[in-house]
């Protein structure tokens, strides 16, 4: 469980970062970016609870890197393991660690 905008949320498949550091006004749509769950809530990072009952926190850009479903690349676009840079990222998210 994520920090979130949306009591609810299905996170398959990641899409690009939003553009924005701002709190998305409607549900996400596919293709529009990953705004129910990369939200600037805490300097950088949201608050996360796994399934080993530990919680802490993640980076915003580790969003892209956290084994979602069994189906899902840890290695995509959007790593640096994928090749994602700073520059690539959305300005406000620039400044965020990568990983």
């Amino acid at each position: 469980m994520l920090d979130s905008v949306w009591w609810m949320g299905d996170v398959l498949e990641l899409n690009p970062p939003p553009a924005y550091d701002a709190v998305p006004t409607a549900p996400r749509q596919a293709g529009t970016g990953d705004g129910a769950f990369c939200i600037n809530r805490h300097d950088g990072y949201v608050n996360a609870t796994f399934l080993d009952w530990s919680v802490r926190k993640v980076g915003l850009k580790k969003l892209w890197t956290l084994k979602w479903h069994k189906k899902y690349s840890t290695q995509g676009p959007w790593t640096k393991t994928g090749g994602a840079r700073p520059e690539d990222w959305p300005e406000w998210m620039q400044r965020f660690k990568d990983y």
